[in-house]
């Protein structure tokens, strides 16, 4: 229940006595109830302290009413005001109300009377702060969106989605977003990549090193450009930077330069995290920033990681020859290889690593980007399934993780193809060892969800295929992810869905079938519930 400070105002003491007694053994939602004698007094206290509600008499000696309630609204605003009058001085009641008084009451005055009057005052106080509240919140539940909603309307930006907004309508959302920049003139794209989050995590969670690295661009760019950050698909942190004031186009690449290349010395000098980062040839205007964007990207995906991390220009950097990476079946069969580790799935594994193994044996003109990038993702799997394991001391030196883990110790497609299957054999046979019967279960019913996100993921089916009862499955599952198998479901079904309604050409209906859900109404009550939109207004974004 909230409570409420009262002030009192007469000249006479006897009346500032008896209403400061009746007031204090009233019952009313009063926290303190203070008397002064003169409108002098009562603005030094108010200069002191806050009040809710002030009950004043309308005519004093020095200063009355009329100019009091004056300075109280200069001084407190919100604070309730209520005259106490004579008959003869009723007009200068009305005009009290006029100028923000919330009632007068005539004297003599019943005990009766001004509790109820001072009741509908509290009532309208509890009413404002009941407001001012649920404004708070609902300020604080948009605040806690914007982020993400930034997020997928720079993703948007640099794919070239905005494109079909007239130059306002870009105008508007970009400034509800709070993005910093003029979207209609000239910007350069920083791509940075993150080059040993492995190595890292033993210091860092991947949550930490986004956060440390999105902090320290901010102090890199600040203030000498403006910019707007987000993570896209491929895991670079993509900034679009303008610069804060006007200068010479090659004089502001440099700078941008300069600071980047401190940026990466400065992580991999006091937090040993190696960076590799890309400039993008300068966008001349909007229509421009989504292709120089998507050349940046292919650059950076193209060029294998090194130690220590590189910057490079797009604008002196020329593209590698070949097709692009996304059109080789092997890069695509190599993804997610940690899932099918952890799960025990030998025969899917190894029938993935023929695809890329031999797509690369008869690709002799295998660009190295895609050759690297393949043994990059295997590499990859097997250490991310490496450090869920205990290794003894033993065990970690008869992998001989250095020998594969190593891209470039990895010359040729027959080094690379008996360089995996040994170091798979050897994983797999640790996870094995290691595997027990709930940590198999919830391996293979997290895989099964993943496969089937658009069809039936009852607890019924999931305990089928984990061979076991559905309390166990759905207690187990608790116990090692910390999370309850449908919320898991739902989350994964609904980040698919934000995927998915980004593509222009995929109505809200497919999106919803294709992330399991047959009643629209139930898949936008659901999204909305996870996302804080509708799937509607998510796809406007």
């Amino acid at each position: 229940m909230d409570m409420y400070a009262l002030i009192i105002v007469d000249d006479e003491r006897r009346i500032v006595r008896g209403l400061t007694q009746a007031l204090q053994n009233s019952g009313l939602a009063l926290s303190e109830v203070q008397g002064f004698h003169s409108a002098h007094e009562v603005l030094k206290a108010m200069e002191r302290q806050p009040y809710d509600i002030l009950l004043s008499d309308i005519r004093m000696p020095e200063m009355d009413g009329l100019s009091l309630i004056a300075e109280v609204k200069k001084l407190q605003p919100a604070c309730r005001v209520v005259f106490l009058t004579g008959f003869g001085q009723f007009e200068y009641a009305q005009q009290a109300v006029k100028l923000g008084a919330f009632d007068f009451l005539l004297k003599p005055v019943t005990d009766e009377h001004l509790f109820h009057c001072l009741e509908r005052v509290i009532c309208s106080l509890d009413e404002e702060r009941a407001a001012k509240q649920s404004i708070d919140r609902l300020k604080s539940r948009y605040e806690e969106t914007v982020p993400m909603l930034r997020s997928a309307f720079l993703k948007q930006l640099a794919e070239g989605q905005l494109a079909r907004l007239q130059p306002e309508e870009r105008l508007e959302r970009s400034l509800s977003l709070n993005v910093p920049l003029d979207l209609e003139q000239a910007a350069t794209w920083l791509l940075v990549r993150v080059d040993n989050r492995q190595k890292m995590s033993a210091a860092y969670t991947d949550p930490e090193i986004d956060v440390l690295l999105e902090t320290e661009l901010e102090k890199a760019l600040a203030p000498d450009f403006r910019y707007a950050a987000h993570w896209d698909s491929h895991g670079f942190l993509v900034c679009a930077t303008q610069p804060s004031t006007t200068g010479a186009s090659q004089e502001e690449r440099g700078r941008l330069r300069l600071a980047v290349e401190q940026l990466r010395d400065r992580l991999l000098t006091d937090r040993g995290i190696e960076l590799s980062v890309l400039l993008s040839r300068r966008a001349t205007d909007f229509s421009d920033w989504p292709e120089a964007y998507k050349v940046a990207a292919r650059l950076l995906r193209q060029h294998i990681r090194s130690v220590g991390g590189f910057v490079l220009d797009a604008e002196t950097e020329s593209e590698s020859a070949g097709r692009e990476s996304s059109g080789f079946a092997g890069l695509t069969a190599v993804s997610s290889l940690d899932l099918l580790l952890e799960s025990g799935n030998e025969t899917e594994y190894y029938r993935r690593l023929a695809i890329a193994f031999d797509e690369a044996r008869a690709s002799p003109g295998m660009p190295y980007r895609v050759f690297a990038e393949i043994c990059q993702n295997i590499s990859l799997s097997l250490i991310k399934t490496l450090n869920k394991l205990s290794l003894t001391d033993e065990e970690q030196s008869s992998l001989d993780i250095d020998d594969w883990a190593n891209v470039n110790r990895i010359s040729s497609v027959e080094e690379m193809s008996e360089r995996f299957a040994g170091a798979s054999a050897k994983v797999f046979e640790l996870l094995k060892r290691r595997r027990d019967e709930s940590r198999d279960a919830v391996s293979r019913a997290k895989w099964h969800i993943a496969q089937n996100l658009d069809g039936d993921l009852s607890l019924t089916r999931l305990s089928e295929a984990c061979h076991m009862s559905s309390p166990y499955l759905s207690r187990i599952f608790k116990e090692q992810t910390g999370e309850g198998i449908n919320h898991y479901i739902t989350r994964l079904r609904i980040e698919r869905a934000m995927e998915l309604l980004h593509d222009p050409s995929l109505k809200i209906a497919d999106v919803a079938v294709r992330s399991g859900y047959d009643n629209i109404p139930y898949f936008t009550k659901v999204f909305k519930k996870v996302v804080g939109v509708t799937p509607q207004e998510y796809k406007k974004i």
